[in-house]
């Protein structure tokens, strides 16, 4: 809102104030007009409903009035009782009076009725007023028949005439005999339906809508689809459920539904003598379309009224809007500084033509302020400025700044004079200190060459000395590696002599299973003696036995040829051990030649170790030694780099006094002409 300008935040702010209470007014108006005229054309379906209801009602009282007058036809009861007493053969006279009787009546109530018959108690009809078609007919299976036969007049029953078959609406009377207690006969009037539903038709329910007509069941009697006429059920009709339940109760009221994908409004009323029910439909688009066009209207009508006031606010936004962007031009060529922008003469008796005057005074004092420091700048402090008011801080800023500028002007001239002579002399003081900061600094310099000669010196002798030591701690390296190297060996010959005795006892283990060995020979060698005996025995034995004996030879001889295998086999694995033995002598000799040589090695080993030692502690000896002598040089070669950082430090100390000495020296130089162009300044100024 703060970047807004004035004129969109006056336009902005009396849209809205007019734009609330309009759009309140035309939401109620909206709401308010489309739920009465909503509420009046539900009304007017159900007083259309309704009035339908009554008319149907009054066609039906017509029929069954008509029908009972009939039943009391003293024609028609005397036909009725001779059919009854003697049958219809013999009653011929009776049944052309009433025939008759029933012509007569169908030629009175003119095409409304479709006929008028008479059925015997056996349902089939005797006398009819289109005998052509009807006489003969037998109606003991219709609703109505049954009833009238009980003593209930009835209407309302809706079939297909068996006579021609058209959709009828039938009602029944039953006629009573002479006595008055026993029925006889049946009287049906029959009215095409057509005659009941002609002023539905006629009905106009706007341009989509239509009334029909269903039974107590729900059945439809009349419908604009005619092939739904007697065929289809209205709760069986998807999207019809609401007024399927009304029907089904037996509740007048308005139901919404939906029929093959429409939306409509349903209105429900009943005929009170048949049950029937009368259902109004029209799409709801239509029925709402008054209300639709009701919000329309309003909404256009606030259109336009919102249009013709932002023109209205525009044009008077505008008119307060225009003056205020002149002078805000004019305050900005002021505030650049252009004292020569021209406020546009206002005629105007209100609060900007005042602004406008008040603006045009402001830049007139301004253009005297600036005269006044126009002469100021020129130098002559002898201008008188004065304020318009105690109020005025700009008129009384000028006349302190002229009075205050006289007294410094000339406190400056005072301080100028002393200044030019001060100046002069520090000239010369100056001059002085320059040349003893220049023979200071030719001396320092000297100096710091000789200490840096030296410096170089004692790093040469620094870096020798550090050198030996690297060596003596290289050479102590080399020693503690060699003592480690000599411990290893004497680790690796004494691991050595523990293998060489470990298999030493191998071997001696090994002589002695290889001793049991040829013991176990010497045992299979006696086994394999002793079996070859036993087969020689076994062989004179099976001899002795002649044939009987033949199958015990051939074992005894696969025995003596076991023994001889057996005995051969002890013979080669004796020779192998003999050469087992002879090789393991030989082992257990090496070993022991080896453990021996290893012993002197462990024994030389050991010896060199001790050597190497000395030699190390030597060495490390003479490397402490060298440390020591490289710690003393670069202690001294540190000293005399400090002291060459002094000297240097010093150097340049003397250099930056003797170029703070020029520096002084020029500034000194300056402040004289500054003192010199001051004089001629204050000259400028007339006090």
């Amino acid at each position: 809102m703060k970047q807004l300008k004035l004129g969109t935040k006056l336009l902005g702010g009396g849209l809205l104030v007019l734009a609330i209470p309009i759009i309140i007014i035309g939401v109620v108006s909206v709401y308010e007009s489309s739920r009465s005229i909503t509420e009046m054309a539900r009304q007017n379906m159900i007083g259309i409903t309704e009035s339908l209801a009554v008319t149907l009602g009054i066609g039906m009282n017509e029929q069954l009035i008509t029908a009972r007058n009939i039943s009391d036809s003293n024609s028609v009861i005397a036909a009725a009782e001779k059919v009854a007493r003697v049958g219809e053969r013999n009653s011929q006279s009776e049944i052309a009076v009433a025939d008759r009787e029933l012509i007569k009546i169908k030629v009175n109530e003119g095409d409304r009725l479709s006929s008028v018959s008479i059925a015997g108690k056996d349902g089939i009809f005797f006398a009819s007023s289109n005998s052509k078609v009807f006489k003969g007919v037998n109606v003991s299976a219709r609703d109505y028949f049954k009833t009238a036969l009980k003593g209930t007049p009835n209407v309302g029953s809706v079939v297909i005439s068996s006579g021609h078959g058209r959709v009828i609406v039938t009602a029944a009377s039953p006629v009573y005999g002479s006595t008055g207690k026993d029925i006889t006969a049946v009287v049906v009037v029959s009215m095409e339906l057509i005659y009941l539903t002609d002023i539905i038709d006629k009905t106009k329910i706007g341009k989509a809508g239509y009334a029909s007509l269903v039974d107590k069941d729900g059945l439809s009697i009349h419908h604009p689809v005619k092939e739904n006429i007697l065929k289809v059920n209205i709760s069986q009709v998807k999207g019809m459920e609401a007024v399927a339940k009304l029907i089904a109760e037996g509740k007048p009221g308005i139901a919404e539904c939906e029929y093959k994908g429409v939306p409509k409004l349903a209105a429900v009323a009943f005929e009170p003598l048949t049950g029937w029910g009368i259902i109004v439909t029209i799409p709801t688009a239509e029925l709402y379309a008054s209300a639709r066009s009701t919000r329309n209207a309003v909404l256009t009508i606030g259109i336009i009224f919102l249009i013709l006031a932002s023109l209205l606010f525009f044009f008077f936004a505008r008119s307060l809007t225009r003056p205020l962007i002149d002078l805000v031009g004019s305050a900005e060529k002021i505030a650049a500084g252009d004292l020569a922008a021209e406020v546009t003469k206002q005629t105007r008796r209100d609060e900007i033509g005042d602004l406008a005057r008040a603006f045009t005074g402001m830049i007139r004092s301004l253009k005297d302020k600036a005269q006044i420091a126009q002469k100021i700048a020129g130098g002559d402090l002898t201008v008188e400025a004065t304020s318009l008011s105690d109020a005025d801080a700009l008129g009384n800023a000028f006349s302190t700044m002229v009075v205050t500028l006289r007294r410094q002007i000339q406190e400056i001239v005072e301080g100028v004079n002393v200044l030019a002579s001060s100046g002069s002399e520090i000239m010369a003081s100056v001059s002085q200190l320059t040349s003893g900061a220049a023979e200071t600094s030719t001396a320092v310099s000297e100096t710091t060459t000789t200490v840096e000669e030296v410096k170089q010196t004692t790093e040469v002798s620094s870096q020798k000395a550090k050198h030996v030591a690297e060596l003596g701690q290289k050479s102590v390296e080399i020693s503690q590696t060699g003592m480690k190297s000599i411990e290893n060996t004497v680790n690796g010959m004494n691991r050595i002599k523990e293998q060489v005795e470990s298999i030493a006892d191998m071997v001696v283990r090994l002589s002695e299973q290889s001793q049991a060995i040829g013991e176990i020979i010497a045992t299979v060698n006696d086994l394999a003696e002793q079996s070859n005996l036993l087969a020689v025995n076994a062989s004179i034995e099976a001899a002795k036995a002649g044939e009987q004996g033949k199958g015990f030879a051939v074992v005894a001889q696969e025995i003596r040829s076991l023994a001889a295998q057996s005995k051969q086999a002890t013979t080669q694995v004796r020779n192998i051990l003999f050469d087992v033995q002879k090789a393991i002598s030989s082992a257990v000799m090496a070993t022991e030649l080896g453990s021996k040589a290893v012993e002197e090695g462990v024994r030389l080993s050991t010896q060199a170790g001790e050597a190497i030692d000395v030699l190390a502690q030597s060495v490390t000896e003479s490397t402490n030694a060298a440390i020591q002598i490289a710690a003393s040089s670069h202690q001294q070669f540190i000293g005399m780099d400090q002291v060459a950082s002094a000297m240097e430090n010093i150097r340049e100390s003397a250099l930056q006094m003797a170029s703070s000495t020029k520096q002084t020296e020029k500034s000194a130089h300056d402040l004289h002409n500054l003192g010199q162009r001051l004089q001629e300044i204050v000259k400028f100024y007339k006090v």
